[in-house]
């Protein structure tokens, strides 16, 4: 009796060996040797469950050979513990790469926002240093004009002033592309907004923006990297895409934001852009996504558009 017990224990371990096993087969990526051996530990454990339903029917409590009996309990024991310490392996290599991801992330994360400091001092130098100086000049000039009378004078002088006030401009237009203050001030809508009526497109190309996001505010490094990562797409498309509709979807809801960035343009193979080269600035989209622990999809074949879908999980500022 007590051997038939100790059969029952085993297939029991057998079946919680096999059920661990098959829980595991996806975090193996479903590895072929992975699910045969899992199949194998299942089979053996209905093996021993049809010995004993035998032993059962016929009566016989004391199995014919019980050093036999008794290698097949320890031998379910042993299979057991291995499966419960592989899982555990499992699982540290599981924390292992959250942690290593999570590191990347910071890094990542602090890199862009450095790299953004840079920018806004660059930006705010040029604004506030070589505008001012640009401007100063071009008062000079102006009031050494009205003292010229020599039509040739007069002539160049208006040049040189011309060619300053597209200096001044030019600086602007620079000091906004490094950081844009309508990002700083207003929010990421209003600068997506803002780009789209800046920028340069063909004249048959419509740009359509949605979103229920208006002035609502959220972590700078977020507004920041979606905003370079919207206006990266728009160039893509206005300089590779040939298309005639843009459709930048921007939604917030239950502390998930979405970006959603559709084109008709002729598209390309994402495995040859994303995987295989790093042109289009998808390799640089990529890491800018990761830099704020985000979800990044990328839907293309050639001659039918690209479909980018961007999922953060954040929380707006009041």
């Amino acid at each position: 009796m007590t051997i038939f017990i100790a059969l029952i224990f085993a297939m029991s371990f057998q079946f919680v060996a096999a059920i661990i096993s098959i829980s595991l087969i996806r975090s193996t990526r479903y590895n072929f040797s992975w699910v045969i051996l899992s199949v194998a530990f299942l089979l053996m454990a209905f093996r021993r469950m049809v010995e004993l339903a035998d032993v059962w029917r016929s009566g016989l409590w004391i199995p014919e050979s019980p050093v036999s009996t008794w290698m097949s309990v320890a031998i379910s024991v042993f299979i057991l513990i291995g499966v419960i310490y592989i899982k555990r392996i499992f699982n540290l290599q599981k924390r292992i790469d959250d942690l290593k991801r999570e590191n990347e992330s910071r890094v990542l994360s602090a890199i862009i926002k450095t790299e953004e400091k840079e920018r806004l001092k660059f930006s705010k130098e040029l604004h506030d240093g070589l505008g001012p100086l640009l401007s100063s000049i071009k008062m000079s000039l102006s009031a050494l004009e009205a003292g010229t009378r020599e039509p040739g004078d007069r002539k160049i002088l208006d040049n040189t002033g011309k060619l300053i006030d597209e200096s001044v401009s030019t600086i602007k237009e620079i000091s906004n592309k490094l950081s844009p203050h309508i990002l700083n001030n207003f929010g990421l809508l209003r600068a997506v907004r803002s780009f789209i009526d800046r920028i340069e497109t063909p004249a048959d190309l419509q740009i359509r923006v949605n979103s229920n996001i208006e002035e609502t505010r959220f972590d700078y490094n977020i507004e920041v990297v979606l905003y370079r990562i919207i206006c990266e797409l728009i160039n893509n498309t206005v300089k590779h895409a040939d298309a005639t509709e843009i459709n930048v979807d921007l939604y917030y809801d239950e502390n998930r934001l979405t970006l959603d960035y559709f084109d008709n343009g002729k598209g390309f193979d994402t495995e040859k852009v994303l995987n295989l080269q790093p042109g289009m600035g998808y390799s640089n989209i990529q890491s800018r996504i990761k830099s704020i622990n985000g979800k990044l999809d990328v839907i293309s074949n050639v001659d039918e558009g690209v479909c980018v879908k961007i999922a953060i999980k954040t929380v707006h500022h009041e």
